[in-house]
């Protein structure tokens, strides 16, 4: 592989999984050909060394804010050893596709360094079933792989994928409430009724998976296929990857919990839960997060002056249009981290902003934002990027794409994280 090939892999694949991570522009160069990792951390946590091969005397440089973490240089090394092992055995116009399955079947073994295979074999039964319908609705699974049970394949315990694409099996799992519990060869088990495990409300899944998520302990994968084709995978009780659009995710909720505003840890984990229920929704929706000391910024006393971000009639202390009175009497003095999930969700998803103080005050919901002229893309995200500069702004489209900005010390708006 081309030293340029590798960089532009590192900077369309690699960066946009691990969020906040910038490519440096230049090589890191090694002269000695000793074996070391394909990933390896550098200075301070926050400088990710990344090689096409243990030999390999050039080091792609990437870096990022935050720290990153073992799971992160982890699940790099997975990625990078299934691309190079398969970028030069397919011609150019294929490379792509190519790409995109290593990085699947790179996950699968970060996931399972013995099991990955089988975690394959099911995403493939699940992509299979993405372009089907069963009496006229598109079915949903989840498939729970316990890695800690090493029961084998018999008679009376088929394999998961000899039997997963069969019609039969389509009416079995919802995906939601109940699925089917496999061993690490991926022999059946049992039926699972995830309902029975909802008690405890986990915090970083979307509100909807939350009882599902609560399965996956106990060294336990759960692969769940929904109706609208994308994958989810639930790890130590919260979302660890999702296919969406065809393109992995990957939520290291402790890295982005890091780049998120607020004052308190209550604030920033209610803003990811949101984040999350609201992307999974497919609602739509803007929050934004600042400071006390940019309130006035962003809206005069007179509320008339044409530099007003926010109209006055949108703010919800002392409330005067019939939303900002509705929404007030609904939220009744609470912070943001006070509601509960659903109220969060359903706030955002509200048409406009919605925009709390560091400290979790509500300062307004559904606020209409006032655009300068020449803004680029559409409008959720021109408002998103008017608002970055009062503190973090947080753009979240119906079809699930998260992106956040801020504004730095010349008062521009920069990305800070993408999921």
């Amino acid at each position: 592989m081309k030293e340029e090939d590798f960089q532009q892999i590192v900077q369309q694949y690699i960066c946009p999984l691990l969020a906040g991570s910038v490519m440096t522009p230049e090589l890191q160069h090694d002269e000695h050909q000793h074996a070391h990792e394909l990933a390896a951390l550098t200075g301070h946590g926050q400088t990710m060394h990344i090689s096409e091969t243990k030999k390999a005397r050039c080091k792609v440089e990437i870096k990022r804010n935050q720290k990153f973490t073992g799971d992160d240089v982890k699940l790099v090394k997975a990625i990078v050893a299934q691309i190079v092992e398969n970028f030069d055995k397919t011609a150019s116009p294929y490379q792509e596709r190519v790409i995109g399955y290593a990085i699947e079947v790179g996950i699968c073994h970060f996931l399972s360094e013995h099991n990955g295979d089988l975690l394959v074999n099911i995403l493939d039964s699940f992509d299979s079933w993405s372009a089907r319908t069963y009496e006229g609705r598109k079915p949903t699974f989840t498939i729970v792989v316990d890695l800690n049970n090493p029961k084998k394949v018999t008679q009376s315990h088929p394999l998961i994928t000899d039997f997963l694409d069969h019609d039969f099996f389509a009416p079995l799992s919802n995906g939601v409430d109940s699925g089917v519990l496999v061993s690490a060869q991926g022999a059946l088990l049992e039926y699972v009724d995830f309902t029975i495990n909802s008690a405890d409300a986990n915090t970083f899944a979307p509100a909807r998976f939350i009882s599902v998520a609560n399965c996956a302990d106990d060294n336990k994968l759960c692969l769940t296929l929904t109706n609208n084709g994308e994958v989810l995978i639930f790890k130590d009780q919260k979302l660890f990857f999702s296919k969406r659009n065809g393109e992995w995710n990957y939520y290291n909720d402790d890295s982005t919990l890091k780049t998120m505003p607020g004052a308190s840890i209550e604030v920033k984990k209610a803003m990811y839960e949101t984040i999350l229920d609201v992307s999974f929704a497919r609602t739509g929706g803007c929050l934004v997060a600042i400071p006390y000391a940019n309130n006035k910024g962003l809206i005069h006393d007179d509320g008339n002056s044409d530099d007003s971000v926010v109209k006055r009639a949108d703010i919800l202390e002392n409330p005067t249009s019939m939303k900002s009175r509705v929404v007030s009497r609904l939220i009744q003095g609470r912070k943001f981290q006070e509601l509960s999930r659903a109220m969060r969700k359903e706030l955002v998803g509200i048409d406009g902003a919605t925009i709390i103080q560091y400290q979790g005050e509500i300062l307004a919901v559904g606020a209409i934002v006032k655009i300068s002229g020449g803004s680029v893309g559409g409008g959720r995200l021109a408002a998103t990027r008017t608002l970055a500069p009062f503190g973090t702004a947080i753009k979240i489209s119906a079809d699930g794409m998260v992106e956040a900005f801020k504004g730095n010390a010349d008062g521009e708006c920069e990305a800070v994280f993408k999921l």
